[in-house]
């Protein structure tokens, strides 16, 4: 058994009797988050967030129907299974995987595949927030290679102080368990200072703008 398998053979277990709520937590009280002046053009938030992305790795598409994206990463990584998050983004899109063959599976350790909404984007960093309580979680984000995030474009936002600055506006309920900020593939360099791809998450991630 390799150690990817014991450690999905142990969320399997612990998540036997099925996911925690997802509890929101209280907002603290904060003075203020700094607002930090970047050196590139964050006017446009679509075209900002596009480039910053890519230059993290994030293979990034514009697109108004987000099935033919979808479609384009099943063909790009010969994708068999897939597992999808309860974002709306993701609204209606099993239906159109299973049509082309693929089949929707919960036993993330089986998924090619994680497709996840979007919270929100930072144009300046080409990060996506997850987050926990609309996603149902976050592993659908975290254990498959291969992680495709619809985003809307109206919810990219200039820089990451635009939410911090906010989140009682944002979370009207309160902020959920956990919401992450995604930034390209997951990348580690604790090993003899060498980066490795995919150890802590997926190796590849897409992100798709749609509207």
């Amino acid at each position: 058994m390799t150690d990817r398998t014991a450690f999905l053979a142990r969320i399997r277990e612990r998540l036997a009797d099925g996911a925690p709520a997802n509890l929101p937590h209280p907002i603290e009280p904060i003075d203020g988050v700094p607002r930090i002046d970047y050196r590139r053009d964050l006017s446009d938030p679509v075209d900002a967030f596009t480039q910053a992305a890519g230059r993290v790795g994030t293979n990034v598409r514009r697109t108004d129907d987000a099935g033919e994206l979808v479609a384009e990463v099943v063909a790009t990584h010969a994708t068999r299974t897939a597992a999808l998050s309860r974002d709306p983004e993701c609204e209606g899109l099993a239906q159109r995987l299973r049509g082309a063959g693929i089949e929707i599976v919960e036993d993330l350790s089986r998924a090619d595949l994680g497709i996840t909404g979007a919270a929100w984007g930072i144009a300046a960093t080409g990060s996506v927030v997850v987050d926990a309580s609309r996603a149902g979680g976050r592993s659908v984000s975290l254990l498959p290679e291969v992680h495709l995030a619809l985003l809307r474009a109206d919810r990219i936002l200039p820089q990451a102080g635009d939410l911090f600055r906010s989140l009682d506006e944002r979370f009207a309920g309160g902020p959920p368990s956990q919401f992450v900020l995604i930034t390209g593939p997951s990348k580690s360099g604790d090993i003899e200072l060498q980066i490795t791809m995919g150890v802590h998450g997926p190796r590849t991630v897409w992100v798709g703008i749609v509207g």
